[in-house]
């Protein structure tokens, strides 16, 4: 059974260590950037499956002092938008629904919140095929890219290129 519950600090090192489990779909943290991430949150749920902590997903709306790339790139061409900064589920609870069951409630409170557009994006290099089928299930499409240097960011150590994906909710 999937129950999401709101994050509270004792799921910390869960967050911290399912991050970075699923690198390189999702950007390697170190502590402090995670504090920085949390504290800036407007939805962060954590995924409980049959009672053992599975996975996450954070989300940011606009205008936080982010020094993001792709949440500059967003935060320059929309408004009003929840923004998924990353969603993760540890290997052992993927193909679970879990990450529907995410989606389906961000959704829900993004429309009850009144925004107007929930915005991420995918990584077509190194390429995850899987995380855009995903998208597309929920109306994703696609509404931009950008490529980032090897060393630009810490996070990586390697070029990356991602596509961006937005769902409105209007």
């Amino acid at each position: 059974m999937i129950e999401l519950v709101d994050y509270s600090e004792e799921m910390f090192d869960f967050v911290l260590e399912s991050n970075n489990i699923n690198k390189p779909q999702v950007g390697f943290l170190k502590d402090g950037r995670l504090e920085l991430l949390i504290n800036q949150a407007n939805y962060f749920k954590v995924a409980m499956f049959n009672n053992e902590l599975a996975g996450f997903l954070l989300c940011l709306p606009q205008d936080k002092k982010y020094d993001s790339l792709n949440y500059q790139w967003v935060t320059k061409r929309f408004s009003n938008f929840v923004y998924i900064d990353r969603i993760s589920i540890l290997p052992k609870f993927q193909n679970k629904k879990i990450g529907s069951a995410l989606y389906t409630d961000l959704i829900f409170f993004s429309t009850l919140e009144g925004y107007d557009t929930v915005l991420c994006e995918v990584n077509i290099m190194p390429p995850n095929p899987g995380s855009i089928r995903f998208h597309k299930k929920f109306d994703f499409e696609e509404c931009g890219s950008q490529f980032t240097e090897s060393g630009t960011l810490d996070s990586y150590d390697y070029s990356v290129e991602v596509q961006f994906l937005k769902r409105d909710l209007k």
